[in-house]
């Protein structure tokens, strides 16, 4: 798997190789939605992020962003972790999601993408329950679809490799 890094920023970096606008589902501007696709962090809040979900010609789409408060991190492992997981995939597809992190055992958020009628079911993303999420709209040029994963893309098969996305 390649990783990319994504951040939520006040205005869009130069160096960076995705990016978009975000505004709140009541239209007030929410920032900006960047990403590289690099080894180094490019800026200290920066989480990875599954590289397949960027995509710089990506149409708008709405998604729900689940980032943990301050200090607060979970294992992978946890059973909360593993229930919204679990619940995700139980459900219909979306066009993409990753989860977020700082490093390989840690959950640190995720981001869920949806367009069209799937945006509606934003409000039901099982991450939510983990940690409060907000739902955006994020303009184009940022993210594409990618496969929904066919089996346990969370767990780990080595610390810092996660399970192929594209089988079980």
């Amino acid at each position: 798997m390649s990783w990319a890094w994504l951040a939520l920023v006040d205005a869009r970096p130069d160096d960076v190789d995705a990016a978009a606008g975000l505004r709140t589902l009541g239209g007030e501007p929410a920032g900006v939605l960047a990403a590289w696709r690099r080894r180094a962090k490019p800026v200290r809040h920066a989480l990875r992020a599954d590289a397949r979900i960027l995509d710089p010609q990506g149409t708008s789409a709405r998604i729900s962003l689940v980032l943990p408060p301050e200090g607060h991190r979970l294992a992978f492992d946890d059973l909360a972790v593993q229930q919204a997981r679990r619940d995700l995939l139980a459900g219909e597809p979306f066009a993409a999601v990753t989860t977020l992190l700082r490093d390989d055992s840690h959950f640190e958020g995720s981001l869920l993408v949806a367009r069209g009628l799937d945006a509606a079911r934003l409000g039901d993303d099982p991450f939510a329950r983990l940690f409060p999420a907000r739902v955006l709209h994020v303009s184009a040029g940022v993210l594409g679809r990618m496969p929904w994963p066919a089996g346990p893309v969370i767990e780990r098969h080595g610390s810092a490799q996660p399970w192929p996305a594209d089988r079980f």
